[in-house]
């Protein structure tokens, strides 16, 4: 399997006060609506690979699945890419701040 850097939830979150990092939910738009950290977009893994374009290269990406491993593929992938892309280790699973639930607003 190959690496990826991956990053605490404790990380992820101080890293979230900067204005320049993006949360990127590479799960599936169900998923999303189910349960989801706030502020995430979501992206689901399958069309990423035509998205990833339409994403600003200034930017970091927090990249999060439901456990880290589709997350992991996503992240290793935007990284090839050329992004700054880091994987929340164990995923929105492991997410023990503030999540939301329902439709995005």
């Amino acid at each position: 399997m190959f690496q990826v850097p991956e990053i605490t939830p404790q990380e992820a979150k101080d890293m979230l006060e900067k204005d320049n990092v993006v949360l990127l939910d590479v799960r599936t738009p169900q998923e999303h609506v189910q349960i989801r950290i706030p502020n995430s977009i979501l992206i689901p893994l399958d069309e990423l690979r035509y998205a990833f374009k339409d994403l600003p290269k200034d930017k970091t990406y927090i990249v999060y699945c439901r456990s880290g491993e589709r997350s992991a593929f996503a992240t290793y992938f935007l990284r090839h890419m050329g992004y700054e892309a880091y994987n929340l280790a164990g995923g929105i699973l492991m997410w023990s701040y503030e999540k939301e639930s329902g439709p995005p607003r």
